[in-house]
């Protein structure tokens, strides 16, 4: 009885190693997939990124040697908020595509091995199929928790809007260097507009990941500003 319990053990151990050998390859391939193709989605938007921080505010005509100085300063600190932003956007992106496929993978292995169960009944289903099944739920388990509780979802969708926003704001700034006046071309005092894109940062700057509140408490993860 001892021999057939060590048997029943080393056999467990056994596919519980292979089946998380197979899943961090899985897990490694899809992530790697997910930033090539993240990266292939942001390239043009980077590109245009890298021109309004290096190129496009670099002699304000209208504008004193100090406030171009300034200008090109709050640029920077913008690019700065457009890159945490960016970063947060692919790493939720990727973790959102791997959960997503290895929770339909192993839903789908689960559901598998359920018709062989109901085809025999538990009792006559084999020491490995069950097995099976337990690990293939836990791990779809695991997964769609990752899915449900961080709501990936929304976060992406947020860090995504937060670039755009940031974006626009070096545009305002770009604009204003050329034209000497806002984006609807009335003209506009130096600390007006300055003050105005400054407000606008403070505002949009926040750490934007939204977690399922019957599942996490988010008291733990408090970053709302304060007064």
């Amino acid at each position: 009885m001892e021999t057939d319990t060590k048997k029943l053990v080393k056999q467990t151990v056994i596919i519980v190693i292979i089946i998380i050998a197979l899943t961090s390859i899985g897990i490694y391939f899809l992530k790697s997939h997910a930033e090539n193709e993240g990266k292939d989605l942001m390239k043009p938007m980077t590109e245009a990124s890298q021109i309004q921080t290096n190129e496009a505010i670099t002699d304000c005509a209208a504008l004193t040697e100090t406030q171009t100085k300034d200008i090109i300063t709050l640029n920077t600190i913008i690019q700065k908020h457009k890159q945490q932003h960016k970063v947060t956007f692919l790493k939720l992106y990727t973790y959102h595509f791997v959960s997503r496929k290895l929770f339909l993978v192993f839903s789908i292995l689960s559901a598998l091995i359920v018709f062989l169960i109901t085809q025999n009944g538990w009792k006559e289903t084999s020491f490995t199929v069950k097995t099976l099944f337990l690990i293939f739920t836990a791990f779809a388990s695991l997964f769609g928790l990752s899915l449900s509780s961080f709501d990936q979802k929304v976060s992406i969708h947020k860090n995504g809007k937060a670039y755009i926003n940031f974006d626009s704001l070096q545009k305002e700034l770009i604009n204003y260097c050329v034209t000497n006046a806002d984006m609807k071309g009335d003209s506009i005092t130096f600390v007006k507009l300055y003050a105005g894109v400054s407000k606008k940062v403070t505002e949009l700057h926040d750490f934007y990941l939204e977690f399922d509140e019957q599942t996490v408490d988010k008291s733990s993860f408090n970053y709302e500003k304060e007064d």
